[in-house]
């Protein structure tokens, strides 16, 4: 039986942490609200929903450690805050005290956004459930940078207006996932841990490297383009220059994604 629970299993980060699990003989359980297929063979799905509490007892049955990765930008209060407040509440109905590693992002205490509000709500509730814990904090993920760059359209546009003044230090989410699954095989941290890409990167800089590897002619025009998300990558808050650990600089990843 498995002995792991990650929560947003079936997720871009959860089903990469559920793949390396399974590299190492670890065979993890899923919580999915909507039980589709485990990313990987040998994963236990349970289908359950952190907005109700629906199947979390099962979900935590027999758990040592409990990766929690699920998020919802656009539902953050419902999935990330009353989510969590849930999750940790059936862990210590329980009685088994499993260690909860919560995923969260370079700069949640530094910003306003409801997004990043909600996650530092759900770092304050798990620091304070009276279960070991462990939160790792990880800078934006390479795909969400390409996606945000997509957005503006550098793609498809000759002309690319860049919101100026952004600076990023993405990481890939490989990366992140390596660490979550080392700190579910040790003990709880008690602590909150930063992890960031190799460099520090303004996004003008980002979008130019991302047309040259695709072969793009296209122009990168600095722009005062102002709101979220932009606003809140301003100033330093989402950078961690001490915690710079990745190894896969920005350029690697699109090389490595060059044909999607």
């Amino acid at each position: 039986m498995a002995d792991i629970l990650v929560t947003g299993g079936a997720g871009k980060l959860g089903a990469v942490v559920v793949a390396q699990l399974a590299a190492r003989g670890r065979h993890a359980r899923i919580l999915s609200h909507s039980g589709a297929a485990a990313p990987v063979a040998g994963a236990e799905v349970v289908v359950g929903d952190l907005t109700t509490g629906r199947g979390l007892a099962a979900a935590l049955a027999g758990v040592r450690v409990v990766i929690h990765a699920a998020s919802n930008s656009q539902q953050a209060q419902a999935v990330d805050v009353d989510g969590t407040r849930r999750l940790l509440a059936a862990a210590q109905a329980n009685g088994l005290s499993p260690h909860v590693i919560y995923v969260s992002i370079v700069g949640v205490d530094h910003s306003t956004a409801p997004y990043y509000t909600a996650k530092a709500t759900a770092e304050s509730l798990t620091r304070q459930s009276g279960l070991p814990w462990s939160i790792l904090r990880a800078t934006q993920f390479h795909g969400f940078v390409a996606a945000l760059l997509r957005s503006l359209g550098i793609d498809t546009a000759a002309e690319v207006a860049i919101p100026e003044g952004v600076r990023l230090q993405s990481i890939a989410i490989s990366e992140v996932a390596a660490r979550l699954v080392a700190l579910a095989e040790g003990e709880p941290l008690h602590q909150i841990e930063e992890m960031g890409g190799p460099e520090i990167l303004p996004l003008e800089e980002m979008a130019s490297a991302y047309l040259r590897v695709r072969g793009r002619d296209a122009t990168v025009r600095p722009a005062p383009i102002h709101g979220s998300p932009w606003d809140g990558f301003r100033g330093g808050a989402v950078l961690t220059p001490d915690h710079a650990v990745g190894v896969i600089t920005w350029e690697q990843y699109l090389r490595r994604t060059k044909a999607s």
